[in-house]
């Protein structure tokens, strides 16, 4: 298949197209560059850079594909939430309603959509499975409120216009490469955690909240294979997925973990009853937990996560190392 793949430079996406493009798949990747400058990276594949907020970009790109992989949005830590809502929720469904009405226009029938875990913020049910989201208040944050509208827009434009898709919601990933933002939660938190535990060797580590935030990480190729591998089978056709390690852990537990292991590879010496931890402000929006029940895709897919959150870390530390 010929696909567009938007946000193409994103920490997600640069794991999944390999894979795409071993299934043969011939890769269209589009990025702005917009949360992120530049950084050289090297490409096999065709490279459109440009904004899909403009509508004739969209169509532009999207000529000649049989199928997109919608990756394209903003993506912070708690406190980007809050620092860009507008951006945020603006941008992330302007440019996807882009992409659909340009699918709609050039005949390209397939999409599958990177939605998110935080379309279950305000679940009081856990574990969450894809089924919930129908009793599921609708999400505070513009985040999270903007991937529920990407999610009913792909399933609108299915319904009226018969755009086969697939919704991807990812849970809390961890990727070597994603760099700490210059303020905590700006970036996701083990992002931070691994700048202040091991590269700043802070005494003291700055923390959202009362760190008891209960979250399950899953490494990035886990979900980066799910994506790639079933997109546009008839197995996902027209489904929704959660893709997560379903292993819960608090932020201070995550905390510990990164110190253990940076100990255990000589990167630290001081022991963990010397960590401290200062609150950077609370959230009422902040989810107190978030878990997945991924049993759908095991069963439908036979996809299950393979990498646990403590071979993550060593992953991310090894890169440091």
């Amino acid at each position: 298949m010929r696909l567009l793949v938007t946000g193409c430079e994103g920490s997600l996406m640069q794991w999944v197209i390999p894979r795409l493009m071993e299934q043969k798949h011939q890769i269209r990747g589009v990025d702005n560059f917009v949360r992120h400058g530049e950084i050289g990276r090297k490409r096999n594949y065709e490279f459109i850079r440009g904004d899909l907020t403009n509508a004739s970009f969209c169509k532009e790109v999207v000529q000649g594909m049989d199928g997109v992989v919608q990756a394209a949005g903003l993506i912070y830590g708690i406190v980007g939430f809050h620092k860009y809502p507008a951006d945020i929720l603006s941008r992330d469904v302007t440019l996807h309603q882009n992409i659909l009405w340009a699918m709609q226009h050039e005949n390209v029938g397939q999409i599958a959509y990177i939605s998110s875990s935080m379309v279950y913020e305000r679940s009081l049910s856990h574990p969450s499975k894809e089924e919930d989201i129908d009793e599921v208040p609708v999400p505070v944050t513009d985040y999270g409120l903007s991937k529920l509208v990407g999610e009913r827009l792909t399933r609108a434009f299915s319904k009226q216009y018969g755009i086969k898709f697939n919704i991807w919601r990812p849970f809390n990933i961890i990727t070597p490469h994603e760099q700490a933002g210059t303020d905590q939660g700006i970036s996701h938190v083990f992002s931070d955690f691994i700048k202040s535990i091991v590269i700043d060797q802070a005494q003291t580590i700055p923390i959202i909240g009362d760190g008891e935030q209960v979250r399950c990480f899953t490494w990035v190729d886990d979900v980066a294979e799910a994506i790639a591998r079933h997109s546009f089978t008839k197995q996902a056709e027209d489904n929704i997925f959660n893709l997560g390690n379903p292993q819960p852990m608090s932020m201070k537990e995550l905390a510990y973990l990164i110190h253990r292991t940076a100990r255990q590879f000589g990167m630290i010496d001081r022991p963990a009853q010397q960590l401290r931890f200062e609150s950077r402000g609370f959230y009422a929006d902040d989810v107190r937990i978030r878990i997945p029940l991924v049993a759908k895709a095991e069963k439908l897919l036979g996809w299950k996560p393979s990498i646990s959150v403590e071979e993550s870390i060593r992953r991310c530390l090894e890169v440091h190392l």
